[in-house]
């Protein structure tokens, strides 16, 4: 088995990574720090960006509301500022896989077997830029992935049990 050159991670692992209310926040963190240190290429479709933008703001958002009922300008200042720097982080970290016309075309193809369209543009760009895994917690996405699809936990445990069996052949 060899390890993984590049994994894609869906937006919603980005999400995770982010907003530490979300409930897999943990493990896509680690997942995220093990590919960075056994220099594993991550990326992600350059829509996922806007939508990384927009949702961790909104998310944000509802939580500030949801403890004082309101949103003050300088909270919405803040979280935009920090919606920025999720962005900025994933640029510094991952790279980006861009789309054009052809993606488009794709992704509405896709469509015939997974019915989101952002979904279907991630696997649109997963097919692009030939990565060995796209790493998910959308388990419709899974089913209908053209490509190989893991889920969060399920990727590290094939990295964890790569680098194991690694040093085993190394010290053997």
């Amino acid at each position: 088995m060899a390890l993984p050159s590049s994994v894609l991670l869906d937006t919603n692992v980005w999400l995770d990574a982010f907003d530490g209310a979300r409930r897999c926040s943990r493990e896509a963190c680690e997942l995220i720090d093990v590919c960075e240190r056994m220099g594993i290429e991550l990326l992600y479709a350059a829509g996922s960006a806007k939508d990384v933008y927009y949702l961790i703001g909104a998310s944000l958002k509802r939580q500030a509301r949801a403890e004082k009922g309101e949103l003050s300008e300088g909270q919405a200042r803040a979280i935009a500022t920090y919606a920025t720097a999720c962005v900025a982080n994933m640029a510094d970290i991952a790279t980006a896989v861009g789309m054009d016309a052809s993606d488009i075309w794709l992704a509405r193809k896709y469509q015939r077997i997974h019915p989101d369209f952002e979904d279907c543009l991630v696997l649109a760009a997963a097919h692009r830029a030939h990565a060995d895994y796209l790493a998910t917690n959308d388990k419709a996405l899974m089913r209908h992935a053209t490509v190989a699809a893991l889920s969060v936990e399920d990727c590290l445990a094939l990295i964890r049990e790569f680098a194991a069996g690694n040093t085993a052949r190394q010290t053997g």
